[in-house]
C-alpha cells in the first residue's frame, strides 16, 4: 500500500513545526526511504560565536507584519555549509557597533536554513523597517537563480515563521527595495518576491482567514496623482512611501503623510520605482497600478 501526500499539505502541517527541529517526516511505504523535511540549523551547530557590542535587541514577535528577502550580493555567494553563517557573522561584526549577524535566517542553494538571529532577536538588516520585519537571505548573488532547493526551503520557513510568531495575519513578503534604495534582492530572487511570493502571501492568508490588508485599495487612477491636485489616495500613498523608508525628499519639516501630491512626493516615488530596477518613463515618480500595489498592498 502506497501512501502519499501532496506538497501543499506537506507544508501547511511542517508550518507549525518547532523551531530548530525536523518538522515531520515523510514516507512513502514500499517506496523510497524516508527523508528527513526542512529544518531550522541553530547557531550552536553552525559554529557562532556570540554576540559582540552588547547584542541585538529583543524581537517583539507581536510587532512582525513583513517577511523581507536579501540576497548576498557579494563576493562568496552561492556557496554552501555551515562556513556560510560564520562568514556573514565576521563580516557583520567587522563594524564594532554591530552586535553581528543582522539577519534572523540565511538560506543556502542546497536548501538549508541556519538561524541567526531566529525568532529571538530583532533584524537589523532592513533598516527601517527592522521592527516589524523578519530578514532573510539567500545566499546567491542578484544575477543568480535561487534554486528549487532554496525555494522549497523559503516556502517552509515563511509557513513556520507564523506559527514560531503566533501570526494571526499572513506575513507581507517583501524584497529589500522596497524598503530602501537598492538593487537586493536582484533579478531572478526579486521577480520571484513579486510573482510566486505574492502567490504564496494569498494562498496563507487564505488559509489563516485573513482578508486584512491582503488585497491593496483599488488604484485610484492617474488623476490622483498630479502635482499641487488634492486627493485622499495621496495620503495612502505617503503613508506606504514612509512604511517603506523612501521619504528622503520633503521640505525641511520631514516627511508627513497628507492628501496634496507635491513635488517631494514625486521625488520620493521616483526613488521607490528606481529601487525595483524601472527606468524612463516606468520611474518618472507618477504612481502607475503596479507602483500602487508595491506601495501600498
Amino acid at each position: 500500500m502506497t501512501t502519499s501526500i501532496d506538497r501543499r499539505h506537506l507544508l501547511r502541517l511542517a508550518g507549525g513545526g518547532a523551531l530548530g527541529a525536523t518538522a515531520l517526516v515523510v514516507a512513502d511505504l514500499g517506496a523510497a526511504p524516508a527523508q528527513a523535511a526542512h529544518r531550522i540549523i541553530p547557531p550552536k551547530e553552525w559554529g557562532f560565536a556570540g554576540w559582540q557590542a552588547g547584542g541585538p535587541p529583543a524581537l517583539d514577535r507581536s510587532a512582525i507584519t513583513h517577511f523581507v528577502i536579501h540576497y548576498h550580493g557579494a563576493t562568496g555567494a552561492n556557496v554552501n555549509g555551515p562556513q556560510v553563517p560564520r562568514k556573514i557573522d565576521a563580516g557583520h561584526k567587522e563594524d564594532p557597533d554591530s552586535s553581528g549577524i543582522l539577519y534572523n535566517f540565511v538560506i543556502t542553494q542546497d536548501g538549508k536554513i541556519y538561524g541567526a538571529r531566529g525568532y529571538r532577536w530583532k533584524s537589523g538588516a532592513t533598516h527601517g523597517a527592522n521592527d516589524y520585519s523578519i530578514g532573510v537571505q539567500l545566499h546567491i548573488h542578484g544575477s543568480t537563480a535561487p534554486s528549487s532547493a532554496a525555494l522549497a526551503s523559503l516556502e517552509w520557513l515563511y509557513r513556520h515563521s507564523h506559527g514560531a510568531l503566533g501570526a494571526a495575519h499572513a506575513l507581507k513578503i517583501t524584497g529589500h527595495n522596497d524598503h530602501r534604495s537598492t538593487s537586493c534582492p536582484g533579478g531572478p530572487l526579486g521577480r520571484w518576491v513579486d510573482g510566486p511570493g505574492q502567490e504564496l502571501h494569498r494562498e496563507v492568508a487564505a488559509e489563516l482567514g485573513d482578508d486584512g490588508g491582503s488585497t491593496p485599495p483599488p488604484f485610484p487612477g492617474a488623476d490622483a496623482f498630479v502635482i499641487g491636485r488634492s486627493h485622499e489616495a495621496v495620503r495612502t500613498l505617503d503613508e506606504g512611501l514612509i512604511a517603506k523608508g523612501f521619504a528622503n525628499h520633503h521640505d525641511g519639516d520631514g516627511y508627513q503623510a497628507g492628501t496634496t501630491f507635491t513635488r517631494y512626493t514625486r521625488l520620493n516615488v521616483q526613488d521607490f520605482q528606481q529601487a525595483q530596477g524601472w527606468t524612463g518613463a516606468d520611474a518618472d515618480g507618477y504612481p502607475g497600478p503596479e507602483t500602487w500595489r508595491r506601495l501600498v498592498g
